[in-house]
């Protein structure tokens, strides 16, 4: 019997921060699956713990792990002549993990021109500062210990203005040197008014 050639492919997948417990079981769980479909796990295996961008499954958290796996090329053929019914092996691959619940997330492809799988150096950066506007809650006042209110407006040493008294207005005299107008009057006037 010949030998096939064989194509490199990368796993890259996404555990929950809450199965963390479980980590080597998984990847225990998802080595068996490549290998029942002929897969063979190269040595070098890349994991990391991050935040996520955005919610998945209730976690915010989780670990990524890259493996690479070297699988036989199925050819125009079935990947099994003796089995013509069996899937090609990258599609069963998929199937199964995608039925694996502690699998968050993967992505399987073809490792051709990627390049060499190794760690990548994370640089610490510092936090950036978030603007509460953006988040709706308002401004924040940090030397108050996060209250709210606004600090009391400053005493400004400029020359203080002397207010005069405040002298009445004349349509203030007039308001109240005015006659009281009777219940007939108001109504006339207000029919006048509206047009009624």
């Amino acid at each position: 019997m010949a030998v096939k050639d064989t194509r490199e492919y990368e796993l890259f997948y996404l555990v929950g921060d809450s199965k963390e417990a479980e980590l080597p079981k998984i990847r225990e769980d998802v080595e068996k699956i490549v290998s029942d479909f002929g897969g063979t796990f190269l040595p070098e295996e890349t994991e990391e713990k991050r935040n996520l961008a955005y919610e998945i499954r209730d976690e915010r958290r989780g670990t990524y792990v890259a493996r690479r796996f070297t699988m036989p090329e199925a050819g125009d053929k079935p990947f099994s002549v003796e089995d013509p019914e069996k899937v090609n092996a990258i599609d069963g691959i998929t199937r199964a993990l995608q039925l694996y619940k502690s699998v968050s997330r993967f992505l399987l492809i073809r490792a051709e021109n990627l390049p060499e799988l190794k760690a990548i150096p994370r640089e610490e950066r510092p936090k950036p500062i978030r603007r509460d506007d953006r988040r709706g809650g308002g401004r924040r006042f940090p030397d108050r210990g996060g209250d709210r209110r606004p600090a009391p407006a400053p005493v400004r040493a400029e020359n203080p203005v002397v207010k005069e008294e405040a002298k009445p207005v004349e349509s203030e005299k007039k308001e109240s040197e005015k006659k009281p107008i009777a219940q007939e009057d108001l109504d006339k006037q207000l029919k006048e008014v509206l047009d009624i």
